[in-house]
């Protein structure tokens, strides 16, 4: 059922846990402010201590030093006083006050985190075609949002691509670092104490413009790096060996390939934005009043949209009230793990390919999954008590499911033994998303864009059971916002 139970949290694959990391964030800034008021009061007693000694001493500067008395006090005080001192600075301020690992036994976001992050933005990048500088601006796919990217976020995604030797768009993504770096606007103290300076970015970028056998844009990055930094010692002897290396650089000397992503441009195609031309069969748009497929819709029909007939491909309109979808959202919460696909060895895994969380719920599981099901039956005239249970999933940072098949047998193998498969698939949205996220049939030109309470439905097969193969379809990357089905 793809739902076996993943050891990592996997933030990024869904916004279900973002509530507890605020909560967690919320503790941490709690505690961080205990340790200031203790710091606070360290210091105060440590310039009570300044002054102490300074009247002592000022007082012993007067006074006839040579007295026996005086002489055993300042002794003592140099041998006793300031071996206090050293104990009481090399004393913790508070013990386990930042003990991230016993917060209500919630983990922090690894490195497994910031890379299901960083792949994400990556991939909707391709997907949509978007450059790194809009991105960093919050320019996103012609939309212009109130939030930006800063430079350390910027440095982060360029290393991430450097990782995977895709040296032209990490090349970008450092330029805009240095651009977010520039980019005038008010500057917090923690803004300040966690940027990367200017010359780390320069630094950087001369690295990715060697890997591009950009000799001298690489060594123009390092006089940057050395303008913003002249007496870095690292930096000056990575110049030296640059400009050595240069020298004796080989013009047939091969650079590392960047990766073939032809295979990806097929899975995440171009057109899910949904502004592609292009051939429809159905070349005009037929809406109609389902009445036929239940008695009970003679009284209250179904508004329903036709937009193929083969393979057959509909959308059913409000079939689905806001407290039905608060209560599968609320009640899959606390449940949902990371969705899991079977490999070619028929294993669960969960892969990059699918990133998302999902928990399966029976037709029965609540009041609103048992109204949904004898919904979905009324409207498409099928017996729902050979369905599979309902799948929730939510989609997180940049949400994606490859293009894929619905179906899980070979035409040859299915309905043979009493194995089964899947006629028809149906996808419930249950929230609307601001930009991105719909579900594409490359093979059909038909790019359907979540709006809630709307269902998606379609045939996997032909009427002699073998597969359809333009109901091949892709769950886009969600842009802005997250994704509820």
């Amino acid at each position: 059922m793809s739902q076996i139970e993943d050891t990592q949290p996997r933030f990024a694959r869904s916004v279900v846990n973002m509530d507890d990391l605020l909560n967690m964030e919320d503790h941490l800034v709690s505690k961080l402010e205990g340790y200031t008021e203790k710091l606070s009061q360290k210091a105060k007693t440590i310039r009570w201590g300044i002054q102490q000694m300074r009247e002592q001493l000022e007082k012993r500067k007067m006074e006839q030093f040579f007295d026996l008395f005086n002489r055993y006090s300042f002794i003592r005080h140099m041998q006793a006083d300031w071996l206090m001192w050293k104990r009481y600075l090399d004393k913790p301020v508070i013990l386990d006050e930042l003990n991230y690992r016993k917060v209500e036994n919630l983990r922090m976001p690894q490195e497994l985190d910031l890379f299901d992050a960083s792949e994400a933005i990556r991939r909707m990048q391709a997907t949509y075609g978007m450059l790194s500088n809009d991105i960093a601006k919050g320019f996103l796919d012609g939309v212009q949002y109130n939030s930006t990217l800063a430079p350390i976020d910027c440095l982060a995604m360029g290393r991430h691509l450097m990782n995977q030797s895709r040296w032209t768009i990490a090349e970008q993504w450092i330029l805009a670092g240095i651009k977010a770096h520039d980019r005038k606007g008010p500057q917090t103290e923690m803004m300040l104490l966690r940027r990367p300076t200017k010359a780390e970015l320069f630094r950087t970028l001369g690295k990715v413009r060697f890997e591009r056998r950009n000799t001298e844009g690489a060594v123009k990055a390092y006089e940057d790096a050395l303008k913003q930094s002249p007496h870095d010692q690292e930096i000056f002897q990575e110049y030296q060996n640059l400009k050595r290396r240069v020298l004796t650089l080989s013009p047939s000397e091969p650079m590392r390939e960047e990766p073939n992503d032809d295979i990806e441009k097929m899975e995440l195609p171009p057109c899910c934005s949904g502004r592609c031309e292009g051939p429809r069969k159905l070349k005009r748009l037929y809406c109609v009043y389902n009445c036929v497929t239940a008695p009970f819709l003679r009284l209250a029909p179904i508004k329903t949209e036709i937009l193929s007939i083969d393979p057959f491909v509909i959308l059913f309109h409000d079939m689905v009230s806001p407290t039905e979808g608060a209560l599968i959202r609320s009640s899959s919460k606390n449940q949902i793990l990371p969705s899991e696909t079977v490999n070619a060895a028929n294993e669960f895994e969960v892969a990059k390919f699918r990133t998302s969380k999902s928990v399966w719920f029976d037709s029965d599981a609540n009041e609103a999954t048992l109204k949904l099901t004898q919904r979905l039956g009324e409207a498409t005239g099928l017996d729902m008590k050979h369905s599979e249970p309902f799948q929730v999933i939510n989609y997180g940072i940049g949400g994606v499911f490859e293009s894929h098949f619905d179906t899980s047998l070979a035409d040859e193998d299915r309905f043979v033994n009493g194995y089964i498969d899947r006629l028809a698939t149906t996808l419930f949205y249950l929230n609307d998303v601001p930009q991105g996220g719909a579900t594409h049939f490359p093979g059909l030109n038909i790019t359907v864009f979540p709006k809630f309470g709307t269902v998606l439905m379609w045939y996997n097969l032909h009427t002699e059971g073998l597969l359809h193969v333009r109901t091949m379809h892709t769950g886009c990357p969600v842009i802005v916002g997250s994704k509820w089905g």
